[in-house]
């Protein structure tokens, strides 16, 4: 089944644990935290303290997407919040290995992010060393953009490369995600779902999240 993850960039932050938990009764799959300090993207989002203070209202995965221009100066912060895997963006890495050795040397699931601009052959020597390779479907900063074009393709590519690896590879779309494309991005190599918008402003987000079920299920990998 297609990993569904939501993203709380588009709850509402004045009732973060009930939409968390509303999310959870809809049937998603784990919860996506946005963390901007307004230098990477032109906004300011989620903090990593907002991890331990949600964690109550969920027992499903919490994954923190790193959206900053030093993330190896504050990821002391999430390891002892215990986070269930930690995305980077690649052009905010120094030493991409050293830094996801200190992710997965507390047990951490390992995310690469990357940006519309970013060239895929540069970061596919690292692959082997990640879980999770996030693909940004927007310019970060805001929820609700439409998706840029050529998305299809650079999915198609990086599904290519990461199943010529030993180890599964999710890959996940964030941004621009609604029901009316999802066929496409699974079909394309897609495993793995971001949706903030499309859930959080849907009148029914269990009957949303049902249809996306009954409609798409992601091709096996090996």
């Amino acid at each position: 089944m297609v990993h569904i993850s939501a993203s709380l960039l588009a709850a509402d932050y004045a009732r973060l644990g009930e939409d968390i938990q509303r999310a959870e009764k809809a049937g998603v799959d784990s919860f996506h935290f946005d963390i901007m300090d307004g230098h990477y993207v032109p906004n300011i989002a989620l903090a990593p303290n907002h991890l331990e203070a949600l964690r109550p209202y969920s027992h499903l995965p919490f994954h923190g997407h790193l959206e900053l221009d030093n993330p190896d100066d504050i990821l002391f912060n999430f390891i002892p919040l215990q986070a269930d895997a930690i995305i980077v963006q690649w052009d905010t890495l120094t030493d991409p290995a050293i830094t996801f050795e200190r992710i997965r040397s507390k047990n951490i699931k390992v995310g690469l992010g990357l940006g519309i601009e970013d060239e895929i052959e540069d970061s596919s020597r690292f692959f082997r060393d990640v879980d999770l390779i996030l693909l940004l479907g927007v310019y970060p900063g805001f929820g609700g953009q439409p998706m840029q074009p050529g998305m299809l393709e650079r999915i198609t590519a990086v599904r290519c490369l990461a199943d010529q690896l030993s180890h599964k590879i999710n890959i996940a779309v964030d941004g621009g995600v609604k029901p009316e494309n999802i066929s496409n991005l699974v079909q394309a190599g897609a495993d793995m779902l971001i949706m903030g918008t499309a859930l959080f402003q849907s009148s029914d987000m269990a009957q949303t999240i049902k249809s996306i079920r009954e409609s798409t299920v992601a091709p096996l990998r090996h």
